[in-house]
Order: structure tokens, then C-alpha cells, then sequence
């Protein structure tokens, strides 16, 4: 089709190099993805997750995030068997720690490691420091694309970091 197309062009004195179709890899894959769903090879669900990944470099991660006011976060203050309750308790595998401050994060704790822990010290929750089995926590910018923090999680082998507005406050948590 290509070289008859460019075969008309040529005799009415168009040069084919010269056009071109104005639309982008994403736009054509798009349309593919579209057209493959009128044509019922492609659910709309399917359809709704390959546009989403086209889309991932124009979203940052401010909009795919956990805001605050919804995120778990647990006091490293608390007794440790409310602690290890709330971790056991939890349909989350890592939670934030906080010292006082909700909005003062000092760690992230991991379920497993809580249980870890657990084992170690015989069953014996007073005898837990959950601070000292906190990891360090992973601070990202909101206006990070969610392109660069999805590569970032896969470069680091980490599933989770929170998001800092320009004032370092924390506005919420992303996980992969």
C-alpha cells in the first residue's frame, strides 16, 4: 500500500519523504489499542491499562498517590504490643512510623520483619524495638512523573517511598 501510495504521489509531483503523519508512537499505539477494541480483540480494561501505561511520563506522582489523610501511619511510641497488633492487624505489608508528629516520618516498618522480630526475642512483645526494625525512609518529589518513580522502584528493588511537597512536607505515599 505504501509504495503505491507513494507511486500516486509521485506522478501528481508530491515527494512522500517530505509528509509526515503528525502522530507519535503513543498516538498510533493508542489508535491501534482503539481500533483493536471496536473490533472486540481488546477489553476495555485492557485497553483502559495499556492507555494508562502510554500516559505514565504525563502523570506525576502526586496524582497516583495515597494522600495523607488517608495513609496508615503508626505512632513508634505506642506500646509494642498495640504496635505489633496494628501491624499484624493491617492489610499493608509496610507502614510509616511516626515520633510524636504524624507528619514527622522516621521509618517504615515491613510486616515480615515485625514478625522477624517477633520470633527472635521468643514471643515476648515488651522485649520488641520496632524503631530499631524500621528502614530508612524514601522521600520523592510529588512533581516526579510516575514514569521515573515506576523505573526508580524497579532500579532499586523497593515497592514503596513517601511524597514530599517543595517544603519537604509529606503529602503521601506511593507504592509500586
Amino acid at each position: 500500500i505504501q509504495i503505491l501510495v507513494r507511486g500516486l504521489l509521485a506522478l501528481i509531483g508530491v515527494n512522500a519523504s517530505d509528509l509526515h503523519s503528525g502522530l507519535t508512537g503513543r498516538e498510533e499505539i493508542r489508535g491501534t489499542v482503539d481500533l483493536l477494541h471496536a473490533e472486540g480483540e481488546v477489553i476495555k480494561n485492557d485497553r483502559d491499562m495499556l492507555g494508562g501505561i502510554l500516559d505514565l511520563s504525563d502523570l506525576e506522582v502526586s496524582e497516583v498517590m495515597v494522600h495523607r489523610t488517608n495513609m496508615l501511619a503508626l505512632d513508634v511510641n505506642l506500646p509494642p504490643g498495640d504496635l505489633v497488633n496494628a501491624v499484624l492487624q493491617s492489610p499493608y505489608t509496610r507502614i510509616p512510623l511516626h515520633e510524636g508528629d504524624r507528619d514527622e516520618i522516621i521509618g517504615v516498618v515491613h510486616a515480615k520483619d515485625v514478625l522477624a522480630e517477633l520470633v527472635r526475642v521468643g514471643g515476648d512483645v515488651s522485649r520488641m524495638r520496632v524503631k530499631k526494625i524500621a528502614t530508612k525512609p524514601w522521600f520523592v518529589p510529588e512533581t516526579t512523573s510516575a514514569q521515573s518513580q515506576l523505573n526508580a522502584f524497579l532500579k532499586g528493588k523497593t515497592h514503596f517511598a513517601l511524597v514530599v511537597d517543595e517544603y519537604g512536607e509529606v503529602q503521601g505515599l506511593i507504592t509500586l
